[in-house]
This record gives C-alpha cells, sequence and structure tokens, in this order.
C-alpha cells in the first residue's frame, strides 16, 4: 500500500486537462466572433476614408488648376472628371490636351492617374446599403468646380 502510494506521490502531472482546452478554445472563438466585425467596419471607415481624401484633393487641384488657367488669360472648358476604381473619363469639351489639363500636370505629373483605390463600392456614413458610391465626379465650370459622390 505504501509502495501504491509513493508511485501516485511521484507521478508528476503536467499540461492541460481537454476540458481545460476546449474551454479557452471556446473563449477565444466567443471573442472573435465578437470582435470580427468591428474588426471589418474599421477596415471599411479606413478604406473610404482614404478614397475620400484623395477625391478631395484632387477637387482641390481642379479648382486651383482653374484660377491659374483663368489668370493666365485662357479658357476653362467645361465638363466632368469622372472618377472611379478603373479609370478617371472627362466628358464634355474637357480633354487631356486643353489648358486645364496643361495647369493640372504642370502642378502634378500624376493626376490623370487618380483612381478610388478600393473597388468595394463605398457606402458613405450614417447611409443605408442602398446608396452605395462607386465613383467620384468633378463638375468643371468656368466659375469653379464641385464633386460629388456617385
Amino acid at each position: 500500500m505504501k509502495n501504491l502510494l509513493a508511485k501516485r506521490v511521484k507521478k508528476n502531472n503536467k499540461g492541460f486537462t481537454l476540458v481545460e482546452l476546449i474551454i479557452v478554445i471556446a473563449i477565444i472563438a466567443i471573442l472573435v466572433a465578437v470582435l470580427a466585425p468591428n474588426y471589418v467596419r474599421y477596415v471599411d471607415r479606413s478604406r473610404w476614408s482614404s478614397d475620400r481624401n484623395d477625391c478631395e484633393s484632387l477637387l482641390q487641384e481642379v479648382r486651383t488648376a482653374i484660377v491659374d488657367t483663368q489668370n493666365d488669360g485662357e479658357t476653362v472648358e467645361t465638363g466632368t472628371l469622372v472618377v472611379n476604381s478603373a479609370a478617371m473619363r472627362m466628358t464634355g469639351t474637357l480633354s487631356a490636351t486643353g489648358n486645364l489639363a496643361k495647369h493640372l500636370y504642370q502642378a502634378d505629373s500624376a493626376w490623370s492617374d487618380a483612381r478610388i483605390k478600393h473597388k468595394n463600392p463605398q457606402k458613405l456614413p450614417g447611409q443605408s446599403d442602398a446608396a452605395l458610391h462607386t465613383e467620384y465626379t468633378i463638375t468643371v465650370t468656368d466659375s469653379g468646380a464641385s464633386g460629388k459622390w456617385n
């Protein structure tokens, strides 16, 4: 009897039991389930913010180019610049070789490479899923420029 008792005392139980491991894995799974949606929303907000800032910066460049064009005594073409994830396109009388484009190239040689970086449609904060925005339109007139999400 004494020998059996000595063997039990000497037996060293190191490690975790299966039940303890299952409980820890369940707690981690619950934490991931709670935190994952918040992380996804954070990433979406950060992408939206990045795209918005890029487009607002382009709008400011266009406004500056309009003033520079007019200060040089040249006329400003009217039309729109449509920025999306695929390409920037010009409509109306705007052209890549016009007076406005010349001033835009002087300010930033890569202005025509502007893109919405994230191809997923953007949802403005506080708007429903039905109001997804995939492009930014800059309307150019001789009196200035304005931008809006479409």
